[in-house]
């Protein structure tokens, strides 16, 4: 699987919508999200139009801007959607391996990792080479940041860290590399087994490396 319309959903969309003109509504966009979806990961970015979208989801061009300004938007909204569903599954994933800091940095590389394969021509569109992404990426990695960051500082006051990190330079650190990592692989999966990913993540990460080291 790339990134899939069907686990997609519309952003902003609370709950099933009520009128008749509603679900209309919400139908013709959920069209053009999945239309979207498909075209993205089999074009890319750059070379998907907004006409492409309307008229793959079956709906007039002006159709298309009555739910999103540009094609940007609604890319953007198929990104944020899963990295709200990555969010889910590293607190899942955390939840689960509580009590162990080491389980805990394993459980968040299989979880990256997982998703980078389930959703990897978003991962290649929004991390790759080509940079094709552009703000979107950086509003993605923007919005993980201040997690990782404050789990880091938690991990160095609880001595967990090594103290002499500075956070945020060490979370942007991680952050690329992450990011980095998994756009190299999700390229040509071949290059590294799934499991030697995650293990090598795991033993570069400063939590692994300081308890290590003690």
């Amino acid at each position: 699987m790339s990134f899939s319309a069907s686990q997609t959903g519309a952003e902003g969309e609370a709950g099933a919508p009520t009128s008749a003109a509603a679900r209309s509504r919400a139908e013709t966009r959920r069209r053009l999200i999945e239309a979207g979806t498909e075209l993205f990961a089999r074009d890319g970015l750059h070379g998907t139009t907004s006409t492409q979208i309307a008229r793959a989801a079956g709906v007039a061009a002006g159709t298309f801007y009555l739910h999103f300004p540009d094609k940007q938007a609604l890319f953007r909204a198929i990104a944020f959607d899963a990295l709200a569903r990555l969010r889910e599954r590293l607190a899942l994933g955390r939840e689960h391996a509580a009590g162990d800091r080491e389980a805990v940095v394993r459980a968040n590389m299989e979880t990256l990792v997982a998703f980078a394969g389930e959703y990897r021509d978003l991962v290649r569109i929004v991390f790759g080479r080509g940079h094709e992404a552009g703000a979107v990426a950086e509003e993605m990695a923007d919005a993980l940041f201040p997690g990782i960051e404050a789990r880091l500082r938690e991990r160095i006051a609880e001595g967990l860290a090594d103290p002499g990190l500075h956070p945020a330079v060490a979370a942007q650190s991680l952050l690329a590399m992450w990011t980095r990592v998994l756009a190299w692989w999700v390229e040509d999966p071949s290059r590294a087994p799934r499991e030697a990913v995650v293990e090598t993540l795991v033993r570069m990460h400063p939590i692994y490396t300081h308890e290590r080291a003690r």
